[in-house]
């Protein structure tokens, strides 16, 4: 995960949006809808309309059910900070011993980060390619058949 710098807003935009990519992303072309690279696609979709509830619905159902006090959070967390993405692409590798998981790796396109630091409205866009793979990186969950991006909402 990045570190924050000193002196470097953008570093801290980066790092709060990595955070919500990471626990917390447009339906793409391409993609079956009931895949990995849909399930992913469905939790962009939920992030980029600030959909709580749709954003929930693309999480592994066995990560879903908070403490009401822990998904309040959760939520508030979620609406500090809005996305935009442009021409994201998605590869996937599926488990070569368990075919109910995969990887999906965002392989391209751009993410628009807006958000509130300190009082102050920042925004940031960057290239998705440009960021280190561990951050662009989901795993998914095929659970009776259908898939989830396998992520902890709190």
């Amino acid at each position: 995960m990045s570190r924050v710098v000193p002196g470097k807003p953008t570093s801290i935009l980066l790092v709060l949006s990595l955070v919500f990519l990471m626990s917390a992303p447009v339906v793409l072309a391409g993609c079956d809808d009931n895949s990995p690279g849909g399930a992913v696609g469905k939790l962009l979709d939920a992030w980029q309309s600030a959909d709580w509830d749709a954003y929930k619905q693309a999480v592994v159902p066995a990560e879903r059910n908070l403490p009401k006090d822990l998904d309040e959070l959760a939520k508030q967390k979620f609406q500090q900070v809005q996305v935009k993405l442009g021409g994201v692409k998605m590869n996937t590798a599926y488990d070569e011993k368990d075919r109910n998981k995969a990887t999906v790796v965002l392989d391209g396109g751009k993410i628009t980060i807006k958000a509130k630091i300190l009082g102050e409205d920042k925004t940031e866009t960057r290239d998705v390619i440009k960021m280190p793979e561990e951050e662009r990186t989901f795993e998914t969950l095929k659970v009776n058949g259908v898939w989830y991006v396998n992520i902890k909402l709190g």
